[in-house]
């Protein structure tokens, strides 16, 4: 089993929610479509090797999609490998995703509409979703921090 720590937040007030058990993991993704007020925020020691704080999945009721926002710690110079990675899993031309460098904290601070990259599944379930997301990561990490 992952080692995953899970807290879901009001999104209009940021207040704890609930600290859940690795049971919610099992929850499908589509809770926060119905709880639209609703995100979770994940943590794991597993994201160290991904260069990952935190993640948060939310449903985005505007755009109606499932969102995935995360800092990403690697360097400015990696952008556009970066964004060309993104570029060739995501459809872009049904949507757009988000990446801006935040100089302060030394990071990328990256919104994805999930919905949009290949092999996802809006009948995840949270922990899938978070598998999913965790390679994706990976695969992000390390092909966009090669040499340029």
């Amino acid at each position: 089993m992952i080692n995953l720590q899970c807290e879901r937040y009001d999104k209009e007030t940021e207040e704890l929610i609930s600290k859940d058990s690795i049971e919610f993991l099992k929850t499908p993704l589509a809770y926060f479509k119905e709880k639209k007020n609703e995100y979770v925020y994940l943590q794991s020691e597993s994201f160290d090797a991904i260069k990952v704080d935190g993640l948060v999945l939310e449903y985005d009721e505007v755009f109606e999609v499932y969102t995935a926002m995360f800092g990403l710690s690697l360097q400015k110079k990696f952008g556009s490998n970066i964004k060309t990675f993104i570029n060739d899993h995501f459809h872009s031309e049904k949507m757009n995703y988000s990446m801006m460098f935040s100089g302060d904290e030394g990071l990328w601070e990256i919104n994805l509409p999930l919905n949009y990259i290949d092999q996802f599944k809006e009948e995840f379930t949270i922990e899938e979703s978070y598998e999913f997301l965790h390679t994706f990561i990976s695969s992000l990490v390390e092909n966009s921090s090669r040499p340029l």
